[in-house]
C-alpha cells in the first residue's frame, strides 16, 4: 500500500516536472503549422492580428492563431494552433470551433464568404524535438497529424453548412489536404527505403 502511494507521488513529480518542461511550446507549434503550409503550393499564411487572436472571454470574436490564403489572395481559412498539456484546453477550442465553424474576419468585405476554422492540435514534445532539428523529413507523424486535422476539422465544417458555394469552398480544401496526405504517405514509405534500393 506504502508503495503504490509513493508511486502515485513520484508519478505527480514527474508529470509536474515533464509539464513544466514543455510550456511555452504554443509559438513554435504555430511556427510549425506555418512551416507546414509553405509546402503547398497555391497557399500563402500569415500570422494573426492582435484583434484576430483575441478570444471571446477578453472582448473578441474568435481566437484564431493563423490566416491562409489563396495565391490570388482570396482568403481560405483560419487556423488555431495548440498544443498545450492543461486539461480542458482543448474541449474549449473544440466548443468554440462547434459553435463557430464558419468566420468573417474584420477586413472582409460584405460579399465575401465566410470561411471555414481549423483546430490543429500538436504534441507539445514533439514540436520541441522539431526544433531541436527541424529536419522535415524526420517527422513524417508531424506532417500527417496536421494534415489529418485539417481533413478532419474541414469535414466537421462541411457537415454544419448547405450554403452551396461554402460547401463548394470546403471541398475544394479537403481535396488539398488528401492530395498532401498521399504525397507524405508516399514520401514517408520512400525515406524508409535503403538509400541502395532507390533509382
Amino acid at each position: 500500500m506504502a508503495s503504490q502511494i509513493e508511486n502515485r507521488y513520484i508519478h505527480r513529480i514527474d508529470a509536474k516536472k515533464s509539464a513544466g518542461e514543455l510550456r511555452g511550446q504554443g509559438i513554435p507549434a504555430e511556427k510549425f503549422v506555418a512551416l507546414f503550409y509553405d509546402r503547398i503550393p497555391g497557399l500563402k499564411v500569415r500570422f494573426s492580428t492582435r484583434e484576430e487572436d483575441k478570444g471571446p472571454e477578453i472582448g473578441g470574436r474568435q481566437t484564431v492563431d493563423l490566416v491562409v490564403s489563396f495565391s490570388d489572395g482570396r482568403l481560405a481559412f483560419a487556423p488555431q494552433v495548440t498544443s498545450s498539456i492543461e486539461k480542458g484546453v482543448i474541449e474549449k477550442k473544440l466548443k468554440e470551433i462547434r459553435e463557430h465553424p464558419f468566420i468573417r474576419l474584420n477586413d472582409m468585405k460584405p460579399g465575401d464568404l465566410a470561411i471555414p476554422k481549423v483546430l490543429i492540435s500538436l504534441d507539445a514534445r514533439q514540436v520541441k524535438i522539431f526544433f531541436g532539428d527541424p529536419n522535415p523529413e524526420k517527422y513524417p507523424e508531424l506532417y500527417l497529424k496536421v494534415i489529418d486535422d485539417h481533413i478532419r476539422s474541414l469535414t466537421f465544417n462541411l457537415s454544419q453548412t448547405q450554403n452551396p458555394l461554402e460547401r463548394n469552398a470546403v471541398n475544394k480544401l479537403i481535396e488539398i489536404f488528401k492530395e498532401e496526405r498521399k504525397k507524405e504517405m508516399a514520401s514517408a514509405w520512400i525515406n524508409k527505403i535503403p538509400s541502395f534500393c532507390k533509382l
